[in-house]
């Protein structure tokens, strides 16, 4: 077939292979400016290689939000399965000299109060100076987390007063030498570091 564009020759019906114009058809079906006489050309429908469609083309936009719908589903379950995985998926272990709520429980009955007070002053040195106790912590059992050492204070003043039947100020102090925690009978244990 003659390209009326390029002028040069081609096998292919519908298009030039040399610079890719359609051939023109007239109303029967037929290729004009063919030489001979050469069968209806029918178009050919495949799902796979969708037709190209105007700018305009509404199904343009329809295939766009149905694209996005369905990435859209793809992406919420990909979140699903994240948030799964990071909230059910992990087991919660406390790091070392972590006091969670489980760790922190304080003594409620007398044996309870006497075993955490005859396992702490076994190893701590104990004075009392104006009324006021202090207690220096062996490094065997000073935890090293900031909340662990609250813990401890807590644990120990708790015991203190349900064994003494008052509450009264306790100094608690590291193996360093500093204090860590302070138990005031009004306002409870607090760190000082």
């Amino acid at each position: 077939m003659l390209c009326p564009t390029c002028g040069k020759e081609s096998r292919n019906l519908r298009v030039c292979a040399h610079c890719q114009t359609p051939y023109p058809l007239d109303g029967s079906g037929q290729v004009r400016g063919a030489r001979g006489a050469r069968a209806p050309v029918a178009p050919r429908s495949s799902k796979a290689t969708p037709a190209i469609r105007e700018a305009g083309d509404p199904r343009n936009a329809i295939e766009q939000r149905a694209r996005a719908r369905r990435w859209g589903a793809v992406g919420a379950l990909g979140a699903v399965l994240i948030a799964g995985y990071f909230l059910m998926g992990s087991e919660s272990t406390a790091p070392a000299g972590f006091a969670g709520p489980v760790a922190i429980a304080l003594p409620t009955t007398q044996t309870e109060a006497s075993n955490i007070l005859t396992t702490v002053n076994a190893s701590a040195q104990l004075e009392v100076r104006n009324g006021e106790l202090i207690v220096h912590i062996a490094t065997a059992m000073f935890p090293e987390r900031p909340e662990g050492q609250l813990a401890l204070a807590r644990r120990y003043t708790s015991a203190d007063e349900i064994i003494q039947g008052r509450k009264r100020a306790i100094r608690f102090v590291a193996p360093d030498g500093n204090v860590f925690a302070k138990a005031d009978p009004a306002q409870g244990v607090a760190m000082t570091r």
